[in-house]
Protein backbone atom coordinates (compact mmCIF):
# COMPACT_ATOMS: atom_id res chain seq x y z
CA UNK A 1 0.00 0.00 0.00
CA UNK A 2 0.86 3.37 -0.86
CA UNK A 3 1.32 5.93 2.17
CA UNK A 4 1.54 9.91 1.10
CA UNK A 5 2.45 12.29 3.95
CA UNK A 6 1.50 15.77 3.81
CA UNK A 7 2.98 18.69 6.28
CA UNK A 8 0.07 21.70 6.98
CA UNK A 9 0.25 24.45 8.76
CA UNK A 10 -0.32 24.72 12.59
CA UNK A 11 -3.76 26.21 12.40
CA UNK A 12 -5.00 23.34 10.32
CA UNK A 13 -7.33 20.47 11.43
CA UNK A 14 -5.10 16.90 11.05
CA UNK A 15 -6.59 14.34 9.31
CA UNK A 16 -6.02 11.42 7.38
CA UNK A 17 -8.05 9.59 4.06
CA UNK A 18 -7.89 6.08 3.38
CA UNK A 19 -8.60 4.64 -0.45
CA UNK A 20 -9.28 1.51 -0.48
CA UNK A 21 -11.07 -1.16 -2.27
CA UNK A 22 -12.19 -2.76 0.79
CA UNK A 23 -12.04 -2.19 4.44
CA UNK A 24 -10.53 -5.49 6.12
CA UNK A 25 -9.13 -5.47 9.39
CA UNK A 26 -5.80 -4.11 8.71
CA UNK A 27 -7.58 -0.70 8.07
CA UNK A 28 -9.70 -1.68 10.84
CA UNK A 29 -6.24 -1.35 12.87
CA UNK A 30 -4.88 1.57 11.61
CA UNK A 31 -7.99 3.39 12.00
CA UNK A 32 -7.90 2.40 15.44
CA UNK A 33 -4.15 3.71 15.83
CA UNK A 34 -4.52 7.08 14.29
CA UNK A 35 -8.08 7.69 16.42
CA UNK A 36 -7.01 6.14 19.72
CA UNK A 37 -3.18 5.43 19.53
CA UNK A 38 -1.52 2.15 20.35
CA UNK A 39 -3.67 -0.67 21.72
CA UNK A 40 -2.96 -1.65 25.66
CA UNK A 41 -3.94 -4.72 27.55
CA UNK A 42 -3.50 -4.63 31.40
CA UNK A 43 -1.50 -7.06 32.93
CA UNK A 44 -0.25 -7.46 36.71
CA UNK A 45 3.16 -8.47 37.70
CA UNK A 46 4.16 -8.51 41.88
CA UNK A 47 0.33 -6.79 43.02
CA UNK A 48 1.14 -4.05 40.23
CA UNK A 49 -0.73 -3.43 37.09
CA UNK A 50 0.95 -2.63 33.82
CA UNK A 51 -0.16 -1.14 30.72
CA UNK A 52 1.30 -3.39 27.62
CA UNK A 53 1.34 -1.81 24.54
CA UNK A 54 -0.08 -5.04 21.93
CA UNK A 55 2.85 -4.68 19.31
CA UNK A 56 5.17 -5.71 22.44
CA UNK A 57 3.82 -8.73 23.19
CA UNK A 58 5.58 -12.12 21.30
CA UNK A 59 2.66 -14.43 22.92
CA UNK A 60 0.15 -14.95 25.33
CA UNK A 61 -0.36 -18.13 26.91
CA UNK A 62 -2.53 -19.81 29.21
CA UNK A 63 -0.91 -22.10 31.78
CA UNK A 64 -2.79 -23.79 34.85
CA UNK A 65 -6.13 -21.47 34.18
CA UNK A 66 -3.82 -18.21 34.30
CA UNK A 67 -3.18 -16.50 31.08
CA UNK A 68 0.67 -14.56 30.72
CA UNK A 69 1.44 -12.12 28.00
CA UNK A 70 5.26 -12.52 26.93
CA UNK A 71 7.07 -9.27 25.91
CA UNK A 72 11.00 -9.56 24.62
CA UNK A 73 12.35 -9.77 28.38
CA UNK A 74 9.28 -10.13 30.72
CA UNK A 75 5.81 -11.99 31.31
CA UNK A 76 2.70 -10.05 32.98
CA UNK A 77 0.18 -11.83 34.16
CA UNK A 78 -3.48 -11.01 32.47
CA UNK A 79 -6.69 -11.48 34.03
CA UNK A 80 -9.10 -12.53 31.40
CA UNK A 81 -9.72 -15.58 29.67
CA UNK A 82 -7.56 -16.61 26.64
CA UNK A 83 -11.09 -16.11 24.11
CA UNK A 84 -11.63 -12.60 25.94
CA UNK A 85 -8.36 -11.42 24.83
CA UNK A 86 -8.28 -13.08 21.52
CA UNK A 87 -11.59 -11.45 20.33
CA UNK A 88 -9.97 -7.68 21.52
CA UNK A 89 -6.78 -8.39 19.20
CA UNK A 90 -6.40 -7.12 15.78
CA UNK A 91 -5.18 -8.92 12.51
CA UNK A 92 -1.19 -8.98 14.25
CA UNK A 93 -2.19 -12.40 16.37
CA UNK A 94 -3.54 -15.65 15.67
CA UNK A 95 -4.33 -18.93 17.93
CA UNK A 96 -1.21 -21.38 17.06
CA UNK A 97 -2.85 -24.23 20.15
CA UNK A 98 -5.55 -24.36 22.25
CA UNK A 99 -3.55 -22.46 25.05
CA UNK A 100 -1.60 -19.60 22.69
CA UNK A 101 -2.29 -16.61 20.96
CA UNK A 102 1.02 -15.28 18.94
CA UNK A 103 2.19 -12.71 17.72
CA UNK A 104 2.80 -13.03 13.69
CA UNK A 105 4.90 -10.05 13.08
CA UNK A 106 7.73 -11.65 16.05
CA UNK A 107 7.77 -14.87 14.08
CA UNK A 108 11.54 -14.68 12.31
CA UNK A 109 10.79 -17.91 10.57
CA UNK A 110 8.95 -21.31 10.61
CA UNK A 111 9.32 -25.19 9.99
CA UNK A 112 7.80 -28.22 9.35
CA UNK A 113 7.49 -30.42 12.06
CA UNK A 114 6.01 -34.20 12.51
CA UNK A 115 2.00 -34.78 12.37
CA UNK A 116 1.37 -31.53 9.96
CA UNK A 117 2.82 -29.31 13.11
CA UNK A 118 4.77 -26.19 12.46
CA UNK A 119 7.36 -24.41 14.67
CA UNK A 120 8.08 -20.74 14.74
CA UNK A 121 10.91 -19.07 16.07
CA UNK A 122 10.25 -16.05 17.14
CA UNK A 123 12.22 -12.76 16.97
CA UNK A 124 13.79 -13.13 21.32
CA UNK A 125 14.56 -16.74 20.32
CA UNK A 126 11.70 -18.62 21.95
CA UNK A 127 9.93 -21.71 20.21
CA UNK A 128 6.77 -21.97 19.38
CA UNK A 129 4.33 -25.09 18.15
CA UNK A 130 1.76 -24.43 15.89
CA UNK A 131 -0.41 -27.41 16.45
CA UNK A 132 -2.14 -29.02 12.96
CA UNK A 133 -5.83 -27.15 13.50
CA UNK A 134 -3.98 -23.51 13.01
CA UNK A 135 -1.33 -24.68 10.75
CA UNK A 136 -3.71 -23.34 7.60
CA UNK A 137 -4.50 -19.64 9.07
CA UNK A 138 -0.46 -19.40 10.08
CA UNK A 139 0.74 -20.13 6.73
CA UNK A 140 -2.37 -17.79 5.09
CA UNK A 141 -1.70 -15.47 7.45
CA UNK A 142 2.34 -15.41 6.52
CA UNK A 143 1.50 -15.87 2.40
CA UNK A 144 3.29 -19.08 2.48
Amino acid sequence: MKVTFNRISEGEIENAVINAHERTTAIDTAIGLLENGEQIILGYKDGESIPCPISKIYYIETVDDKCFAYTKDDCIEIRSRLYEIEKDLDFRFFRCSKSMLCNIRKIKSVKAETNARMRAVLLNGEVVLITRSYVKEMKKRLGL
